[in-house]
Order: structure tokens, then sequence, then C-alpha cells
């Protein structure tokens, strides 16, 4: 139900701008149109399209590991597509959750090992907040740049990526290095107590998956609330937005701020849950596929989750289409860019619409 909007609003105006945000090309064309693309490139290799998405179907959930590797594949995408959902809905375009869950799984991996003595219920909790507190940390100057001096986030966050990339590769080259390592440089391994549990024995899944479902719940409660809606009408009538009492630099610190915080969680997942050390790969694009998941979602839990599913199997299910086929695991990589493109063309028709329902200047 839509939250009562406060006397002396047009109410109208209101809701109009809350519906715009709904209208993006539906999720089901956009994929479809990315399968009929991905089996006409099949047919170009020389390949069945009928047998390379079986392949790719069985290779994603065709027996209890493969469907394993599929949600553990998932997991940290979506923890990063639910933590920016609150900032693209009030139309902050932060990029920088790459460095975000880097510098999460920095601060989780350096607590974790400095602490590793503790009871693992207490470990894996220190690891936990770390990454929050090193994401939100990350984030922080990016969000007052944005939110009080008018610097556009999107050329901050994306060059801060850049530093904690090579930030960290300089860390795990020095003092993080693990004596004896002498090909990738990565940390000393995480105690047995600061790692994620297995939840499905014989696989990798493991018990963050419960951290993706919760944080989807806190979403889907936070959509319909007060807040929420405030945020919503702050993205394209920020006028309205301030007679609600929305101040324009609080809502981009705070958004972003949650960004930061839920890819630093992810961070830690990565590390604790799937690695088991830190690598300078841990963000292996994960921080730009999360945006991409939370825009083709729609920015609703649901819709994150499943476009979560669907890039986890991809990835999965590559592997399967190259054993299968022979056709290289990189055709997974050129669709999920055809997915990329169709959200990119959805998000510029839905703003062209909103600029003419709404009558308000650009940007």
């Amino acid at each position: 139900m839509t939250p009562r909007v406060p006397r002396g609003l047009p109410a109208t105006r209101v809701l109009r701008a809350v519906r715009a945000l709904r209208g993006t090309v539906p999720v089901w064309v956009v994929v479809g149109a990315a399968v009929a693309a991905g089996a006409v490139l099949l047919l170009a290799v020389g390949a069945d399209p009928v047998v390379g998405y079986r392949e790719i179907v069985l290779g994603a959930v065709g027996d209890r590991y493969h469907l394993g590797e599929t949600v553990v594949r998932a997991v940290p995408v979506a923890v990063v597509a639910l933590g920016v959902v609150p900032a693209l809905r009030a139309r902050v375009f932060t990029i920088g959750s790459e460095g975000q869950l880097a510098m999460g799984a920095l601060a989780s991996t350096v607590a974790v090992l400095a602490l590793g003595t503790l009871p693992a219920p207490l470990l894996l909790a220190v690891g936990a907040l770390a990454g929050v507190a090193g994401g939100a940390l990350w984030a922080l100057p990016a969000a007052l740049l944005r939110g009080y001096a008018r610097v556009n986030e999107i050329l901050s966050t994306l060059l801060l990526n850049y530093v904690a990339g090579f930030g960290l590769l300089w860390l795990l080259r020095t003092a993080l290095r693990e004596p004896g390592t002498l090909t990738t440089p990565s940390s000393a391994d995480l105690p047995e107590a600061g790692r994620i549990p297995t939840l499905l024995p014989g696989t990798r899944l493991h018990w963050g998956v419960v951290l993706v479902l919760v944080a989807a719940a806190g979403l889907a409660w936070w959509v319909r609330s007060p807040r929420g809606f405030a945020l919503d009408v702050y993205g394209t009538h920020p006028a309205l937005a301030a007679r609600m009492g929305v101040r324009p630099a609080g809502a981009v610190v705070s958004t972003m701020l949650v960004g930061g915080a839920a890819a630093g969680l992810a961070g830690w997942v990565q590390v604790a849950g799937v690695q088991g050390r830190l690598y300078p790969s841990v963000a292996g694009g994960l921080g730009f596929t999360g945006l991409v998941v939370a825009l083709l979602g729609g920015l609703r839990p649901a819709g994150v989750l499943g476009v979560a599913l669907i890039f986890g199997a991809l990835a999965t299910g590559a592997e399967g289409l190259q054993v299968g086929t022979g056709v290289p695991a990189s055709l997974a990589t050129v669709v999920q860019a055809l997915l990329l493109g169709g959200v990119a063309l959805s998000a510029a028709a839905s703003h062209r619409r909103l600029r003419r329902g709404a009558g308000e200047r650009p940007g």
C-alpha cells in the first residue's frame, strides 16, 4: 500500500513520480531478447541453440553440486545489488561497489586474522562487522563529496575503485603476504572458526545465503516505508521531497553508505564463505555486476534475487556449455553484456518518459 502523502502536497504529482520509477521495460522482455541473441550466436558458431542452452541449464542446476555453485555465485551479487537499490531509487548513481567490496574484504580479513583465537560465533560477527565498516568507510568520501560539494558520484566512486584495487594489491604483496606464495599474492588462510559454515554437504554453498534473504526482507520493508517513499519522490521530484522533510545531502550520504556497507559485507562473504583467504581478485567484477542486477531487477527485492540467480546460472552453466558443445564459456559473458545493453536501453526509455511526464529539467 502506498504511504499517505503529507497534507499540503500535490498528491497526484507525488504518485506520478513514484509510478515513473516503474515505467521500465519488463524484465522478461530484456531477458528474452538476450536469450534470442544468444541463440543466434550459437548458430553462428555452428552449435545447436537447443543443445547449447540445455548444457547451460544442466551445468547450472543439473545436480546438487552445480546448483550449489549457482547459488554461491549469486549470493555476493545479490548482496551488492540489494545494497545499491536505495541509492538508485534516489537517483544517486554510485558505481563504487567494486572498491567497497575489496575494502570490506580487506577489513574483515585483517580483523579475523588479528582475533583468530575468538570463538566461532564471535569471530564470524567480527568479520561481518569489519566488512560492513570497511565498505561503508570507503564509500564515505564520495558520499560527502556528492552530498555537500556536488562532486559527481560516478567519477569519484569510479576513481576510488582503482585506489582500492591497487591498494589491496600492494598490501597483499607486502604487509599481508603469506610467506611462501610465489605466484599470486594472498593473505594467510582464515582460521576455521572465521569461516562461514557449509549449508549443503558436498558443495560450497554456505550459510551466507541467509544474509541475502534477510537483506531482501529488510529492503522489501523499507520500500514500503514512509522513508522509502520519500526517497522515491526525491529521485524524481526533489522539491516535493524537500517539503516531505528529505534533506538532499542526507539522502545522498545515507544511501551511498548503505550501498558501501552492503558491498563490504559481500566482500566478507567471499573471503569467509568461498575463498578462505584474501586474493587481489576478490571483487572480480562482482560490484559492477551487482549494479546491473539491481537495474535489471527493477530495483525491487524479488526482481533482484531472480536476476542474481540468472547471472549465477549463466556463470556456472557456461562451463557446462563448453564441455557439452565445445563453444567457449565466454559466450555466457556475451549474454550478460546483452542483458546490460537491454538494461541501458530500458533505463534510457524510462528516463525520457519521466522527463516528459514530470515536466522538470534534465538530470
